[in-house]
């Protein structure tokens, strides 16, 4: 007995539906039922459009991570900044207290100075004057001696007449002398008749001789007179030229004296200038300090909100990340592309959070470009789907570059190397946007 072709054909669809059922239930979007049944158009049409409809909701989901992680990285990177802002903003505290020290004590020394050049200056006119009393003294005093020369010099002249007239006088004395010597001669001669008249001569001849012996006392004080008055005048003058050269000498000191007391007016006022500058100054610095200070604050305000965000964000990319998770184990077409662009995200995200101390991350995570999602997609389907295409070539070295940045990056960081991890997750940035980029036209192809 033959069998019922309308039973084989709905055992068939019956069957056809359990594995239809059976792959909505394991997930399995990219099964189709064998052509021959009654059903097959149909059910795969169903699958093909489910199939589609999971892959949109997928990229949607991709969308909505990729723009959650750069929104999580762009608040990641301001915390940082807002930490930087703080840091420099207690260093800039720190130097301004400085600063504000320092033109503290400026101004104290400048007002010391300030004292010191008016005591100098009040010292520098004293001296200036009692300088110029002094010149002006030896000016009358010179004016005194020249007057004294001219005194000594008539008392001289005086002096040279009355030697003179004591040499006439002594003229006269040796010739009465001798009319008396002859007048005694004669007296004699004359016996007792000359006799009063020799008691004259000798009266005369004794006056002669007192006279000569008065005359040459008289010029000897006379001359003695003349010699001290020639050594006086000659003392008087090198007094008055020492005077003179002292009164020249004290002049040119009173000009020097008059530069040095404009200096110190020009030191007065270039203090005066400091002071005022230092005044200016602290009011500056205290401004400044207080810019540093509002600074401070709103740096924290922005770093409490960046935490806040981060928190949010997390736990946004968290949920996603679920998402996707559950994703990855469904077999939708073409769902490699996507959450290859998300592990990209994923992973900046990571290392970012490791550079910022939000997480930890060993080296043995890091796999090279060969063992993660894309790479074995790359080396399987991708290659027999995708690698007749420029971008698909061109995926490799970028996406190569990429692992290994980052697994230095995690070395470095380990290592207590920051900066050069810094260096090196920086430098991933752009080669993961290339990544990206690529996946996408891939994608659009």
């Amino acid at each position: 007995m033959s069998a019922n072709p309308l039973d084989v054909t709905e055992s068939q669809s019956v069957s056809g539906l359990d594995g239809f059922f059976e792959a909505i239930l394991n997930g399995d979007f990219q099964w189709r039922m064998p052509p021959g049944n009654a059903l097959a158009g149909q059910v795969n049409a169903v699958m093909q459009h489910l199939d589609a409809l999971m892959l949109q909701e997928l990229k949607g989901k991709v969308e909505m991570a990729v723009s959650g992680f750069e929104s999580t990285i762009v608040m990641a990177r301001l915390d940082a900044s807002a930490s930087e802002v703080r840091e420099r903003t207690e260093s800039m505290a720190a130097a301004t207290e400085e600063m504000s020290a320092t033109v503290k004590l400026m101004a104290e020394r400048a007002g010391d100075v300030r004292e010191l050049s008016v005591s100098a200056t009040e010292s520098v006119a004293t001296g200036h004057s009692s300088m110029d009393e002094t010149v002006q003294v030896m000016a009358e005093t010179s004016s005194q001696m020249m007057a004294a020369i001219q005194q000594m010099d008539q008392l001289k002249t005086i002096s040279g007449e009355i030697g003179q007239l004591l040499g006439t006088i002594k003229k006269i004395s040796d010739q009465t002398n001798l009319l008396a010597l002859n007048a005694t001669i004669e007296a004699a001669r004359a016996g007792e008749a000359g006799k009063g008249f020799a008691v004259v001569a000798g009266e005369v001849k004794e006056l002669s001789r007192q006279t000569r012996q008065v005359t040459d006392n008289i010029s000897e004080k006379s001359q003695a007179i003349e010699h001290t008055v020639s050594t006086a005048v000659n003392s008087i003058e090198t007094i008055s030229d020492t005077v003179q050269k002292a009164a020249a000498a004290l002049a040119v000191s009173g000009e020097a004296m008059n530069d040095i007391a404009g200096n110190m007016r020009m030191v007065d006022e270039r203090v005066r200038d400091i002071t005022h500058a230092a005044e200016d100054q602290s009011l500056a610095s205290a401004e400044i300090a207080g810019g540093v200070a509002t600074t401070a604050q709103e740096a924290d305000a922005l770093k409490h909100l960046a935490q806040d965000s981060l928190d949010m964000t997390d736990q946004l990319g968290n949920r996603v990340r679920e998402d996707l998770a559950s994703f990855a184990t469904l077999k939708i077409s073409d769902a490699v592309i996507p959450l290859a662009k998300s592990d990209h995200m994923l992973w900046k995200k990571r290392l970012i959070d490791m550079i910022l101390d939000r997480g930890e991350i060993r080296v043995e995570e890091v796999t090279d470009h060969h063992q993660c999602r894309l790479g074995k997609w790359y080396d399987t389907a991708g290659r027999e789907h995708y690698g007749h295409m420029p971008g698909f070539t061109q995926l490799m070295d970028p996406h190569a570059d990429v692992h290994r940045l980052a697994k230095s990056a995690v070395a470095r960081f380990n290592k207590g190397d920051k900066a050069g991890a810094v260096a090196d997750v920086e430098a991933i940035g752009p080669l993961s946007d290339k990544v990206v980029e690529l996946l996408t036209t891939l994608e659009k192809q």
